[in-house]
Parts: C-alpha cells; sequence; structure tokens
C-alpha cells in the first residue's frame, strides 16, 4: 500500500500540466489571439491568472489571457465596461458559436465543449478567458460590470508575488495553493474566486515550509476558517479587495467548508497514528477527489 509520503508526492504530480495539456493550451490560445488582433487594435497580449502563475489547478480550465488595447480601441473607455466585453464576445462567436462564448463580470468566455471525466480532460483545455485591457500609468484597467467602471490591476505584480512565496517555501508553495484549490472545486468552490486562496495563502502558508503537507493543510484550514471574513485586499494594492465576493453568506458556507477539511485532515492524521493508511487515504480522498491517489 501507498505511503502518505507517497501519495502526496503522486498527487503532487499529478496536479502538474502534462506535456499534452500545455500543448493543447499554446495552440488554441494562439488561434484566439490571433482572431482578436484581426478585429480589434490590440497593441500586444499576453497569458496570465493561474496559468501564467503555475497556480492553476485540474482539469484546465478559465486561462485567461490579458489583450492590452491600442490607441485605436481608446473609444470604447467613453462607454460602459459592457460594450468592449459584448464586442469581444461577438468576435469570438463568429468562429467558436453563440452558445461557446459569454460575457462574465470582467472577461469573455470561450468554451470548447470539453468534459472531464473524474478530473480528466483528456489533455484538453476546457475554456479561456479572454479580458480587455487599457496601459494607464504603469498597470492596467479591465472593465467590470458589477460596478460599472474599470478596475485597476497589474497581474504581473501578482505574478512575482507568488514567484517570491515559493521560493521563501522551498518551492512548494505553488503545490499546496494547488492542492486547496483543487479541495475548493471538491467542495463545490465554497471560495470565489479561486485566487483569493493564494492571496490568503501569502498571509497563511507562513515559511519555512514544515516539510509535511498534511499539517501544512490542517494548519491553513484552522486558520483560514478563523480569517475568510475579514477584507482581502488586492495583493498589487489597485483594485478592489480580491474578497469582494464573499457576502455573509458566502463567508459562513466557506467558514463551514474550512471546519470539515480541519476535521477531515485531523481523522486522516489519528488514522495513521492508529496504523489504517488505507483509510488515511480514503479521508484525503475525500478532500481532493479521484485525482488523490488510493495506491
Amino acid at each position: 500500500m501507498i505511503s502518505i509520503d507517497d501519495a502526496f508526492k503522486k498527487f503532487k504530480g499529478r496536479l502538474e500540466l502534462t506535456d499534452r495539456e500545455q500543448a493543447d493550451a499554446s495552440s488554441r490560445q494562439t488561434n484566439i489571439r490571433e482572431l482578436l488582433r484581426d478585429e480589434f487594435d490590440i497593441d500586444h497580449d499576453f497569458l496570465t491568472g493561474s496559468y501564467s502563475r503555475w497556480t492553476k489547478t485540474k482539469p484546465l480550465k478559465d486561462v485567461d489571457i490579458f489583450c492590452i488595447m491600442g490607441d485605436k480601441a481608446a473609444h470604447y473607455r467613453k462607454n460602459p465596461p459592457a460594450t468592449i466585453l459584448e464586442a469581444f464576445r461577438k468576435a469570438l462567436a463568429f468562429k467558436y458559436g453563440t452558445s461557446a462564448t459569454g460575457t462574465q463580470r470582467r472577461s469573455v468566455q470561450v468554451d470548447f465543449g470539453v468534459k472531464a471525466v473524474d478530473d480528466d480532460s483528456n489533455g484538453q483545455v476546457m475554456s479561456f478567458d479572454v479580458v480587455p485591457a487599457f496601459s494607464v500609468n504603469g498597470h492596467y484597467e479591465i472593465p467590470d460590470t458589477v460596478t460599472g467602471g474599470w478596475i485597476k490591476t497589474n497581474p504581473e505584480v501578482h505574478k512575482q508575488k507568488g514567484v517570491d512565496a515559493n521560493k521563501a517555501f522551498s518551492q512548494e508553495w505553488k503545490p499546496l495553493v494547488k492542492m486547496i484549490k483543487k479541495w475548493n472545486q471538491t467542495c463545490g468552490k465554497a471560495v470565489t474566486p479561486s485566487f483569493l486562496l493564494e492571496v490568503m495563502a501569502f498571509e497563511i502558508l507562513v515559511p519555512p515550509f514544515s516539510g509535511g503537507y498534511p499539517y501544512e493543510l490542517k494548519s491553513f484550514f484552522s486558520t483560514a476558517a478563523d480569517r475568510i471574513g475579514e477584507v482581502w485586499a488586492d495583493p498589487a494594492a489597485l483594485g478592489p479587495p480580491v474578497s469582494d465576493q464573499m457576502d455573509s453568506a458566502k463567508v459562513k458556507q466557506a467558514n463551514q467548508a474550512f471546519r470539515s477539511a480541519e476535521e477531515t485532515v485531523s481523522r486522516a492524521l489519528r488514522l495513521v497514528r492508529e496504523g489504517r493508511n488505507g483509510d488515511a487515504l480514503k479521508e484525503w480522498r475525500t478532500l481532493f477527489g479521484p485525482l488523490f491517489p488510493l495506491s
């Protein structure tokens, strides 16, 4: 029977993107970017979000593309944010179909209709989120249909903070964040957006790395339960709080989810002490789903 340490090593590997997934993402994002460049004045574009930060978990979906608009697109800034999002959606729908495209709060999603079975999408990307943006004084501004305005952000700062955190944590910060995000998927996304979990991890996962995933996860879940109701600011100190989607009802739900996760970890640790390794592995799988190995 596989040991808990080896199970976590195997789980960590399963959360890494495969060459096939990266190749599929590269091909699909190139097609999207070329299409949009033909339709709009785009100065430059780049991949961002958790994919570029290497904190994306599986199945691979909602990969972010940032499109920095050129001077000829400045007129969109004079209109409500929904205007440019709808313009992007129409352009993408021409190729991918109306049913496969849709506007979101700050982006346009392109869904490729890929289905995942047991968290396996067969090496294919399920969807992309395209974000139109304008460069302004060293940062970016993106549309936000909830506020009805343009909000400041800087994904490059977010990425660098992740790099720094991972280095300080013996290169184990990103793997732990992926595990925590996988737990969030498995429990029905109690925390939204998933980026909030990264922001919380900046403060809760305190270096140095202890050397054990179970105890780091137990500590995270316990502390996160106590602090989920706090206001978690944009790490770039530019935009609205990352926690602005977490109203009182969602905070309560997330608190309960974190507490339940901590209890599951405690049971798993106790089962190992009792010599019931197989039962402990099953407890871990209840947290993380089928990607966590039982053998």
